[in-house]
């Protein structure tokens, strides 16, 4: 094959490509005005290697055809006022295109005059032999020669206009192509978004690399009347072909340019990959039929057909491994949804706080889907009540936007649901946001959410492809929220349990470390509360007169609330007991504060009691609390019940205090409700009786023993039940 036919082949397959790629593009969406102008841009462009291609292989003998028919070949030019046409509209119209609309369309009037001038005039002396008219004529001789003088001036007049046309009208597509870079250039640095920066790169570097070469290898040489070496000029030229459409073409594959979709992608991959294999078993078969030419000095029809034969057994492996590693070339990158899906949804799992995944999906959808705009609406606990993130209003959702989203379930157009459903405030903040469309968020028949997105920049629309993966993501978003709930209720409990850690540490080191030890008593006691922290309370206080105070206490509830209240009863217990204070006047001070400055539901049944542990003297006021009984050495039970009533529960109530005498061999035992109230499996209650029997079953040993013995039996008795209370005991034996 020589390199004659070779480059014509390489002009050819241009034309085709910059052809198909048109095509696509057009077909893609033919109502985008940027779509119709780069396929017309394409398609010009494609016009001058076509015609090339086909003079230099059909057309052995150009001066054989009629001149006319031949210029048609200049109407390909007109890709350049089409190139500064989309120099000023893409990615976005500039402000130059807005205001200056009417003079882009008056810069194609140099070149479609130019086309009727090569069409038309292109050879000013055939058209002067035209106009020699018959002057030999009587009478109107003479005017003839006036007319036919006056043509062949208008001729020579047109053949000069030609000249000075041909010759500098590169000058005009050399203004053409400087202008365009400049708006392309300024275009580009208006872009913010990534994706489409890449795009626009990619195609300004591409383009301005093919016109640029053009301009250097024919535009310049023609205007400076330069003699550019041939083969230098066809090299240049056929880079300009192969830079100019691929790189558009591999913006397309690889960044979706024009927000071309995957079936557009696939089938430029398709062509590519074509191309490639046919091409290379055409040269194969070529060099292989010249190589046994030159070798035994003929051709062979049977060898040629025997080398297609092996060719096509091998064809479709060949073209397989081929389109995979085109594919994993193009397609298989972040603009495919597929893949992009994968790695979004992989990376949505991992995010647990709503914020960033708010962050997430915004950039996602700027980047790869080119959303200007993105709003999350998510729901308040459980109500109707949504609220924008970023903003503190919340809005009730409308009945009917609500149905309308459970139902569809799927990405809906703001027109489309404004037309079903009443206008409300949510949907009218949306609306004021430039929302365009709706994604709803649904799990269980639940809307937890929603999320809007503005129109896309650059005019692009939506496509099926679009739809398809925001419904994708909507579902994926879903389980990302749920996650990233379910990791907050998480961390508040782990959180609350820390607290509540050393909120127990804090509790237990207000109960006394050791109980009081006396030669005459036994003391023993044990606390336990139902959670980590507990609402029982006890202590022994040595007060100012030497006596042993015995304090036990129920707060009322459980948990933190409640150790708080123990605790600063305890304060006061502390620092009352120990100055001396006169009982009954210290537990209606304590009544009082209580009362001030807790609320209604908050308050503290107590038992205090005062030991004279010399004398055995015990000055008690019960308020409120389980009544603490004393088991006699002959097993009588003596109830502790005087006192008054619970502590913080009204104001002004009055305590009286009491006293009993212990004696040898008696048992106190002081207790809270969580001992008495425990209930077994059949929903019976232990009560103080089966406490005082088994008190009595142990009365002969020691004080600790009495106490593990009864915590035990308790225990037994409600074994198959959980703690519903804490459960504090004291248990004071006389020697």
């Amino acid at each position: 094959m020589s390199p004659y036919y070779l480059i014509s082949l390489v002009y050819l397959a241009s034309a085709l490509v910059l052809f198909l790629i048109a095509g696509i593009i057009l077909k893609e969406n033919a109502r985008s005005n940027q779509n119709r102008v780069v396929s017309a841009m394409l398609l010009f462009a494609g016009i001058a290697p076509f015609f090339s291609a086909i003079y230099r292989t059909v057309i052995i003998e150009p001066a054989d055809l009629s001149q006319p028919i031949t210029n048609i070949f200049y109407i390909w030019e007109l890709f350049f006022p089409i190139l500064l046409w989309f120099s000023v509209l893409f990615p976005e119209p500039l402000p130059f295109y807005r205001r200056h609309k009417r003079l882009l369309q008056l810069a194609f009037v140099p070149h479609i005059f130019r086309i009727f001038m090569a069409i038309f005039f292109n050879n000013p002396e055939r058209l002067a032999d035209l106009f020699t008219l018959d002057t030999s004529l009587p009478v109107i001789g003479f005017a003839l020669n006036i007319v036919g003088s006056l043509l062949k001036l208008i001729a020579a007049l047109l053949g000069l206009i030609l000249s000075f046309h041909t010759r500098f009208f590169s000058l005009i597509n050399l203004t053409y192509v400087l202008g365009s870079i400049y708006f392309l250039a300024s275009g580009y640095g208006n872009i913010n978004n990534p994706a489409l920066k890449i795009q626009v790169k990619i195609v300004i570097a591409g383009v301005g690399v093919a016109v640029g070469l053009y301009a250097l290898s024919v535009i310049i040489p023609t205007m400076l009347s330069l003699q550019f070496p041939e083969v230098l000029r066809e090299i240049m030229i056929l880079t300009a072909l192969i830079v100019g459409p691929g790189s558009i073409a591999w913006a397309i594959i690889k960044y979706r340019f024009l927000d071309m979709g995957v079936i557009a992608r696939q089938s430029l991959v398709y062509t590519i990959t074509t191309a490639i294999v046919v091409g290379g078993y055409l040269l194969i078969i070529n060099q292989l039929s010249t190589l046994f030419f030159a070798t035994f000095g003929f051709q062979s029809r049977i060898l040629d057909i025997l080398i297609v034969v092996i060719m096509l057994l091998f064809f479709q492996p060949i073209y397989t491994q081929v389109d995979d590693f085109v594919r994993r070339l193009f397609i298989r990158s972040r603009s495919d949804y597929r893949h992009l899906m994968e790695s979004v949804s992989r990376e949505l799992i991992t995010v647990f706080d709503t914020s960033r995944l708010v962050t997430l999906v915004s950039d996602l959808l700027n980047r790869e889907m080119f959303i200007e705009r993105t709003h999350f609406a998510l729901r308040q606990d459980k109500k109707p009540i949504y609220k924008l993130v970023g903003e503190s209003r919340e809005y009730p959702i409308e009945d009917g936007l609500l149905a309308i989203l459970l139902e569809k379930q799927k990405p809906i157009f703001m027109d489309s649901v404004k037309r079903l459903a009443r206008n409300g405030h949510l949907l009218n903040r949306l609306a004021s946001l430039n929302g365009h469309l709706l994604l709803p968020l649904a799990d269980k028949g639940e809307l937890v959410g929603l999320i809007s997105t503005s129109p896309k920049i650059a005019g692009f629309r939506y496509t099926y492809e679009d739809i398809t993966l925001l419904t994708v993501l909507a579902n994926q978003v879903v389980v990302a929220i749920n996650n990233a709930k379910l990791y907050a209720e998480s961390l508040e409990k782990q959180r609350l349990e820390e607290e509540l850690a050393m909120a127990r540490q804090i509790q237990i080191n207000l109960l006394p470390s050791r109980v009081p030890e006396h030669e005459k008593y036994e003391f023993a006691a044990f606390n336990h509360p139902s959670r980590q922290v507990g609402g029982d309370y006890y202590d022994f206080i040595t007060t100012a007169g030497g006596q042993t105070s015995i304090v036990i206490a129920d707060v009322a509830g459980k948990g933190v609330g409640a150790a708080l209240l123990m605790a600063r009863l305890q304060a006061i217990l502390q620092s009352e007991g120990r100055r001396g204070s006169p009982m009954e006047t210290m537990i209606a001070g304590i009544n009082e504060f209580l009362f001030e400055s807790t609320s209604p539901e908050q308050f503290i049944t107590m038992f205090y009691g005062e030991l004279d542990c010399d004398k055995g003297d015990l000055c008690f006021c019960n308020a409120g609390h389980n009544y603490p009984f004393i088991l006699r050495r002959n097993s009588d039970v003596v109830l502790l019940k005087d006192g008054g009533l619970l502590l913080g529960a009204i104001t002004g109530a009055a305590y009286q205090k009491a006293q009993v005498q212990l004696a040898s061999g008696d048992i106190l035992v002081v207790y809270t409700d969580g001992l008495s109230e425990a209930f077994s499996e059949a929903g019976e209650e232990f009560g103080e009786d089966r406490l005082i029997r088994t008190v009595h079953e142990a009365r002969g040993q020691s004080a600790q023993f009495i106490c593990g013995h009864l915590i035990k039996t308790v225990r037994q008795f409600a074994s198959d039940t959980v703690e519903s209370d804490d459960m504090t005991l004291i248990v004071v034996k006389v020697k």
